[in-house]
């Protein structure tokens, strides 16, 4: 590729015949407009080329739904159908966001159309730490505008064949413009004392032939890539005595728009004045323009911010060795202390779980005595009681079914009658037997 290397040093990216594009580009036309390079001269003039070739027109709107307000108006025939919209997403660099227009226009028959795609942004980096830290990071090696053409062609366009890819002819006069605002903008990095962001740009058309719906298809695909290298800054640790230094690490982003006017095969060099002139009539509008300036001035406060931090943390850095080497060392310490622990604990509870051991050991032993004592019971013709209200147990005679005490069950003295009905020793008189409840040992 004549515009830029794939191969990088670690400090910056090398380059031939590298066109920049400032970094103070207008916020609107690098996100949201298609053609950055196309300068028309009046909305007017370029509505006369339209009547001229298809009639009547009208205007329509491109409605942001996040904003919830019309964007673009652009001028299409009259009779021509029109969808499109503002898409919003989360961005890859700090303080940064996702932001495109996205329509086509094209007419009753489908013959003719004009076509804006939804921007792509997508980086490249060598070394892990040069890795970009936002939400929307796609991973995607950079290629040429013409390439990049060939690859959305093959994939959107059935049958599609590369006629012919050249650069666009407003080309030369958009470098040289965007060359002078990327040396403003080098200048203001210089004061910052840090490395510049610099960009360079890709635009080509392509025309292509492909079939639709068995209809043979001639287009203009206008394909506008825009590379930008991004510093970053990052911090070394040395691994020796001192705690480390910062360096500049470096990414690839790229944006890449495409355009397309399109018409029945023979018929696209007749037909193309007038589908420019349609794209050329596409406008912000103010009320877009600022929800879109606001925006960007939030941005900008959070990438001042995140600067801020950066520079903070650069400072906390040159201490960070030292309280890692003593953290190591109090690290150590506890580790020491707490296999000391563990020792000591593994100990106790060898010593618990022998207890234990024995403890159901006795369990067991004493499950079985009750069981034996309750076979011997049988045997003898015998039941254990208890005294529900003294909690006193006793063996007596197990033939009958119920059993009464006048009295302590560990007492000589107590008398204790048995009767196999439901006759109750108690009476009328209220006598002071307590019924006993047969249990198990």
């Amino acid at each position: 590729m004549n515009f830029i290397r794939t191969s990088f040093t670690r400090t910056s990216f090398t380059r031939t015949n590298f066109t920049r594009i400032v970094t103070a580009i207008s916020f609107a036309a690098l996100l949201s407009a298609p053609a950055l390079a196309q300068q028309p001269p009046s909305p007017e003039q370029f509505q006369a080329v339209i009547e001229k070739t298809f009639g009547p027109t009208k205007q329509v709107s491109v409605r942001d739904p996040f904003y919830n307000l019309a964007a673009f108006t652009i001028v299409i025939p009259k009779d021509w159908f029109f969808e499109g919209t503002v898409l919003h997403g989360p961005g890859c660099t700090a303080g940064s966001y996702y932001q495109t227009i996205a329509f086509r226009a094209y007419s009753p028959d489908g013959q003719f159309g004009v076509q804006f795609v939804p921007r792509v942004d997508y980086f490249y980096w060598e070394e892990n730490d040069a890795r970009p830290m936002g939400a929307a990071c796609k991973f995607f090696a950079p290629m040429s505008s013409a390439d990049y053409a060939k690859m959305f062609a093959y994939r959107n366009r059935p049958k599609a064949e590369i006629v012919k890819s050249e650069q666009t002819p407003d080309a030369p006069s958009a470098y040289k413009q965007l060359e002078k605002q990327n040396e403003q903008a080098e200048q203001q990095s210089a004061s910052l004392r840090m490395p510049p962001m610099e960009q360079g740009a890709d635009f080509t058309r392509n025309r292509i032939h492909f079939e639709w719906q068995g209809m043979q298809q001639e287009e203009w695909l206008r394909v506008e890539l825009l590379y930008t290298d991004y510093p970053k800054s990052v911090f070394v640790y040395n691994g020796g005595p001192h705690p480390g230094h910062p360096e500049w690490r470096h990414f690839l982003g790229v944006s890449a728009s495409v355009s397309g006017r399109r018409a029945p095969l023979g018929k696209l060099d007749q037909y193309d004045p007038a589908l420019v002139a349609i794209l050329n009539t596409l406008q912000r509008t103010d009320e877009f323009l600022q929800a879109t300036n606001d925006r960007q001035q939030q941005l900008s406060n959070a990438i001042i911010h995140s600067i801020q931090n950066q520079t903070i943390l650069n400072q906390q850095n040159s201490q960070a060795f030292m309280n890692a080497m003593t953290a190591q060392h109090n690290a150590f310490m506890a580790n020491q202390n707490r296999s000391f622990a563990i020792s000591q604990q593994n100990a106790t509870d060898q010593m618990n779980r022998q207890t234990q051991q024995a403890h159901n050991f006795i369990a067991q032993m004493d499950q079985s005595t009750a069981r034996t004592r309750d076979y011997q019971d049988i045997l003898l013709d015998q039941q254990y009681y208890v005294n529900n209200q003294t909690g006193e147990t006793a063996t007596i005679s197990g033939r009958l079914n119920h059993a009464f005490a006048n009295g302590s069950l560990s007492s000589n003295a107590t008398s204790i009658v048995q009767t196999d009905s439901n006759f109750n020793p108690n009476g009328p008189l209220g006598y002071d037997w307590n019924e006993l409840t047969p249990i198990h040992h």
